[in-house]
């Protein structure tokens, strides 16, 4: 086994090991790298993560109120297990602005093959939408979605956000 270094120090070993290749096919060596410090998250990555959660179990539990179980947006298809549902975006969450990627208005209940393998499958769920909604739904998402991209959203709009959201999902578990 090659010898152990770090910039300063001769390692024991405990480290992660990255073998580093020589050129001329000489033997090589192993330098030890010491793992890296997290960064904290801020205030407003938890503030963000909170909203997800909340907009996730909302979807949910609307889903459950007006079919009964869990069932995809997009497919139709009856979800058994809980962990097959996600939630999924009409206006894909890298091109919608932030107000509209934590939206109800655009969120549904998906399939993990429809959200994932078929990219959310827009066509069918923009169908589903105006069969729902109608064009005008469909046309002020759009709409809102060029008025609001790249405008900042501070930590108090997601307070503000989160707020009603639990209200909101207060009141939907309490109608089960």
């Amino acid at each position: 086994m090659g010898v152990f270094r770090s910039k300063s120090r001769i390692s024991t070993g405990k480290s992660r090991l990255t073998p580093l290749k020589s050129r001329l096919g000489r033997k090589t060596q192993i330098i030890a790298k010491t793992p890296r410090e997290r960064r904290k998250k801020g205030e407003l990555t938890k503030a963000k993560l909170r909203v997800w959660e909340l907009c996730k179990q909302i979807t949910r539990a609307e889903c459950i109120k007006n079919h009964g179980k869990l069932v995809c947006y997009t497919s139709g298809k009856t979800l058994v297990f809980s962990k097959d549902a996600h939630t999924g975006h009409y206006i894909t969450s890298s091109w919608c602005s932030i107000e509209l990627r934590y939206d109800l208005k655009n969120l549904r209940v998906q399939s993990y093959d429809e959200n994932i393998n078929k990219n959310g499958n827009t066509l069918q769920f923009r169908e589903n939408l105006i069969r729902d909604h109608g064009v005008e739904y469909v046309d002020e998402l759009w709409t809102r979605n060029k008025a609001t991209k790249g405008r900042p959203y501070l930590l108090q709009w997601f307070l503000d956000k989160e707020s009603a959201y639990k209200a909101l999902l207060s009141t939907l578990q309490a109608s089960q």
